[in-house]
This record gives structure tokens, C-alpha cells and sequence, in this order.
């Protein structure tokens, strides 16, 4: 027999390194398979819920939430046959003569075939039915096919957005017990697991979770960081996301201003050499990454700077919005009389928010592209 060579660490550690290379470059299907890969060996070697197995939780749940964006986009919304049924309501526009003169002779047809089977069944011997029995042995037990039916439903539930959470979940637990013994490496990457927590709760629309995952985010990183590190930035940002969609627009407000007021620092900090130059972020990205360069850094900056400003101003307006609607329904117009709208206004002052918040969620989706990559192009 030849020789079946041994699963090692030093090969999970290589599956681990292709997937992050995969995830950087968006790849998300071939960073997945990597990173599965890579999790499931250090599970096999050190245990499922191992200190050794924290970071590669981590990144395959990052993967996994990348690759659930990108199928929701592609399959618009996430809802299956969305594509096709497009393409056949174009095709439905252009050729409607020719489909309703094929949908009479197929009704013809249909009929005359119904005929011919009623005919045919009458003089079917009874012995059919048990060879069809025979053909079919899972028609005998109906609670069999009712199981299975129900399996493969809970196979289908479990999409990728689900799994990314499970393994963000599992690394979080995992990296705790890392954090609490002490070392800034494993604070650094719990923060990065609730932020990504933050993200999937944004993407499943449980805003107010994802505010509290990237609150918890926030406070490592302000131990961790500098003032003006990129990182807060961004996490500023997406609690900004999160309270825009949640309609809580002051807070927004808040936070895509931090968001702004740390890029302004960086780009001052960036633009000045001398102080570029002993700036511990640049010298830790210089090492890490040879493409690296303060020139292509301040460009990113400046181009993020207006898009920020913009959410602001968006912020804004939808906050006077609900302003206006609130006191349009607690002042009634003229002629109105107060008894007859005081029932009115109760139903209209709950409504307003909703209706603002209907208002961002239709814009998020329509331009969720720009949502979604705003935030990963403040993180490096």
C-alpha cells in the first residue's frame, strides 16, 4: 500500500495562508474551500474548540460572509430565479402572439392527451398499482418521505449567511479565553470577530445587534489603536451604517462624523513627512506589504472623505424628514377638528419613523455596491 501522507499543522497553516490570499483579492469561492479546509485539519489535530483554531474560525466566517454578499447580489436579493424570471417576462413582452397561439394548441393538446389517458386507465388491469408500488418503495412509508422532506428543508436553511455567524460565534468564544490571559494579538483579532458579527447581524437586518457587536468592537480598538487609526475609522462607519438603517439618525450622524473627523487627522498626518514617518501604522504596513505606499494611502483617503460627507448630509435630511412628518401629524391642518385626528395622530406619529426607515432600506439595496464596499475600502 503507498504510503498516505500525514495531516499536519504546517499544512493547515498553508491552507490558511492561500485562503487569506483568496479572501484579499475577493475571491470568495476559492477562499471558502481553502479556509474549510485549513478548519477542519486543526480541528482533527487540536480539538473543535481549541485556542489554535480561533483565527481560522475567524477568517473562514469572513469568507463565508463575503460569499453570501456576493451570491445575494448576483441572484438579486438572494431570492433564487430572480434572473430567469426577468429574462422570461422580456421574452413574454416580445412574443406574447406567438405564447398565447402555443399556450391554445398546448391546451388542446392537453385535453385531447387527458382523454387518451382517461381511456388508457379504464382499462389498466389492477395490477398496475402494485407495480408502481414496487417501482416506489417509499410511497409505503409515509413518515419516511415526511423526514426526509423535512431534512433536506433544514439542509436548504442553512445558508452561507447562517454559517458565518456559527463559525464567528465559535472563534469569538474561543478567542475570549485568548484575550483574558492577556496579549494584544488575541484582543486584536476579537475585535475583529465582532465586527464581523456586526456585519452578518447588518446583513440579516438586526440592526440593533450589529450596533451592539461593533460598539464591543470600538472599545478594543480604541485600546489598541491610535487616535487616528484607519481601523477605528471604519468601525465608526459601519455603527454609522447600522443606526442609519435602524433609523436612529442622530447617532448616525455621530459616528459617520468620527468616521470623517479620524480620515481628516490621518490625511494631516500623512501629508506631513516627517510625521508619516514615524507613524507606527505606515511602518507596520510598509513591512507587511510591499505595494504599500503613503502616496496611494492619502489618495484612498481623500477619495473616502466626500462619500463619508455624503452619508452625513443623507443623515440629515432623512433626520428634518422624520421632523417634519412628526410635526405635520401632531399639528392638523386647518379645518380639522382636534377630536377627530387626536386617534390619527397617534397612528401617524409611530408610523413616521418606519416610513423613513423604509426609505434607507430601499436605498441601501438599490445601491447596496456602494454600502458594502465603502467600508472594506477604509480597512487595509
Amino acid at each position: 500500500m503507498a504510503d498516505v501522507p500525514e495531516v499536519t499543522t504546517s499544512s493547515a497553516e498553508e491552507l490558511l495562508a492561500v485562503g487569506r490570499r483568496h479572501l484579499a483579492v475577493r475571491d470568495y469561492h476559492a477562499a471558502t474551500e481553502s479556509l474549510a479546509k485549513a478548519c477542519e485539519v486543526l480541528a482533527k489535530t487540536h480539538g473543535d474548540i481549541a485556542d489554535e483554531c480561533g483565527e481560522a474560525y475567524l477568517w473562514y466566517g469572513k469568507a463565508l460572509l463575503g460569499l453570501s454578499r456576493e451570491e445575494s447580489g448576483v441572484l438579486g436579493g438572494g431570492i433564487p430565479g430572480d434572473i430567469e424570471d426577468d429574462e422570461n417576462e422580456d421574452e413574454n413582452d416580445e412574443n406574447g402572439d406567438e405564447e398565447s397561439k402555443e399556450q391554445s394548441e398546448m391546451a388542446n393538446g392537453e385535453v385531447e392527451k387527458s382523454e387518451a389517458e382517461s381511456t388508457t386507465k379504464e382499462e389498466e388491469p389492477a395490477s398496475s398499482t402494485a407495480e408502481e408500488s414496487e417501482e416506489k418503495p417509499g410511497t409505503s412509508n409515509g413518515d419516511q418521505n415526511d423526514d426526509s422532506a423535512v431534512n433536506l428543508e433544514n439542509d436548504d436553511d442553512v445558508d452561507n449567511l447562517q454559517l458565518a455567524w456559527e463559525m464567528l460565534e465559535l472563534s469569538r468564544s474561543i478567542l475570549q479565553k485568548r484575550a483574558a490571559d492577556g496579549g494584544s494579538s488575541g484582543r486584536a483579532l476579537l475585535a475583529d470577530v465582532h465586527l464581523a458579527l456586526g456585519e452578518v447581524a447588518l446583513e440579516s437586518e438586526t440592526y440593533d445587534k450589529a450596533v451592539l457587536d461593533m460598539v464591543s468592537c470600538l472599545e478594543i480598538q480604541k485600546e489598541l489603536y491610535g487616535s487616528d487609526d484607519r481601523r477605528i475609522a471604519e468601525t465608526h462607519y459601519q455603527i454609522g451604517l447600522a443606526n442609519s438603517l435602524a433609523s436612529n439618525f442622530e447617532d448616525a450622524i455621530t459616528h459617520f462624523k468620527n468616521a470623517a473627523n479620524i480620515l481628516e487627522s490621518r490625511i494631516k498626518t500623512l501629508e506631513n513627512p516627517s510625521a508619516a514617518a514615524e507613524d507606527a501604522t505606515v511602518k507596520k504596513y510598509t513591512n507587511a506589504d510591499p505595494l504599500y505606499s503613503v502616496e496611494a494611502e492619502l489618495k484612498e483617503l481623500k477619495e473616502l472623505l466626500p462619500e463619508i460627507q455624503e452619508k452625513i448630509q443623507d443623515m440629515m435630511d432623512y433626520k428634518a424628514e422624520m421632523i417634519k412628518r412628526v410635526r405635520e401629524t401632531l399639528c392638523p391642518s386647518n379645518g380639522e377638528s382636534q377630536s377627530s385626528s387626536a386617534g390619527v395622530n397617534k397612528l401617524e406619529t409611530k408610523s413616521a419613523p418606519s416610513d423613513i426607515s423604509h426609505l434607507i432600506k430601499r436605498k441601501r439595496k438599490s445601491s447596496e455596491s456602494e454600502e458594502t464596499s465603502a467600508p472594506k475600502r477604509i480597512n487595509t
